[in-house]
């Protein structure tokens, strides 16, 4: 490569143009040249090309030396060089097509397959062999095992996305993302990273997942729960714990329902949360009996579950909270 190529080279890696193969022999190069670095992915970009472009003649001795060219032993030791090159490149194309993760939240089995990562500031939606779509959020990447759709439907997440599998109760769908695995027959659900990038939520927004962690020696006995529409989970990497609650915006569960489910006239609490209940999917627990026989009017459409919750108890002076993935209604009750 001449000086001319060089400098265009680390001009591309400071605009963050590169390639991810010719990243790799950048930070090859500096390696050779600054023994001392001990990971060149910490070392800002504009440092690392000012320290390059000013080794080029230590980095042309390195890899073109001209001292006695006119020996065939140094051909062949050029070709050498050129050739230990080249392999650096080739091995660093593989590891990225292929599924070796070296993120800080790797999945838990090395898998070859094929492999999808959105580079894009937008979702991008992937179509995956048996009709399921995956919508992948930004850097988000997943990988299709090669024998999906044998005896299982298997692919692995880094990242966060949002899946819509298509039934199938003979091909189970597992979503491997470190030690947990989401497994479901048909429904739609996101999995998604927090932002301490220790724990992982699920949520679902229709059908039913089992969710577990995975264990060594460990068989026939897994820490796992259900999740049903509404519902999510909160696993924890590290200690192996899973919460389950209520999603922070619960949608209805039938599609169908008409508005005038919610307009109700002197209607009993009782028959309003039943309604409630039945619309979203989610159990609704009163501690009270007496609050039961509250009588509610008032017109709850357009109104997120837990906003009509609020209307329904500041109209007869009680209150709720969520336990787990139930709904309690605390008052006195109506005389």
């Amino acid at each position: 490569m001449s000086k001319e190529k060089y400098q265009a080279l680390l001009a591309k890696y400071l605009n963050g143009e590169c390639s991810d193969e010719e990243r790799a022999l950048l930070d090859q190069w500096y390696e050779a040249l600054h023994a001392s670095a001990e990971n060149t992915k910490d070392i800002d970009p504009e440092r690392k090309t000012s320290f390059l472009e000013r080794n080029w003649e230590a980095l042309l001795a390195k890899t073109h030396p001209e001292k006695e060219a006119q020996k065939p032993l140094f051909k062949w030791w050029r070709w050498m060089a050129a050739a230990s090159l080249l392999l650096a490149i080739s091995a660093t194309y593989f590891w990225g097509n292929e599924w070796r993760s070296s993120s800080t939240q790797p999945i838990a089995e090395t898998q070859s397959g094929i492999k999808k990562t959105n580079l894009t500031p937008l979702a991008q939606t992937i179509t995956l062999p048996d009709g399921s779509t995956v919508v992948l959020e930004k850097n988000a990447s997943l990988i299709t095992a090669r024998d999906f759709g044998t005896q299982q439907r298997t692919v692995y997440l880094e990242g966060g996305a949002f899946f819509r599998v298509k039934p199938n109760a003979k091909v189970p769908f597992l979503v491997h993302t470190g030690d947990v695995v989401t497994e479901v027959l048909g429904t739609s659900f996101r999995i998604q990273p927090l932002a301490n990038e220790r724990d992982i939520e699920v949520s679902v927004n229709s059908g039913r997942v089992s969710v577990y962690t995975l264990e060594k020696n460990t068989v026939k006995k897994r820490n796992g729960v259900i999740l049903t529409p509404n519902q999510k989970a909160i696993i924890s990497t590290e200690l192996k714990t899973i919460q389950q609650g209520i999603v922070e915006h619960p949608t209805l569960v039938d599609k169908g329902i008409s508005e005038a489910s919610f307009i109700f006239e002197e209607a009993t609490v009782e028959d309003v949360l039943k309604s409630i209940q039945n619309a979203y999917g989610i159990e609704v627990v009163v501690l009270n009996p007496a609050v039961k026989v509250c009588a509610f009017t008032g017109d709850l459409n357009g109104l997120e579950l837990f906003q009509q919750l609020e209307l329904m108890c500041g109209a007869i002076n009680a209150k709720f909270e969520t336990r787990g993935t139930a709904i309690f209604i605390l008052g006195k009750g109506c005389d």
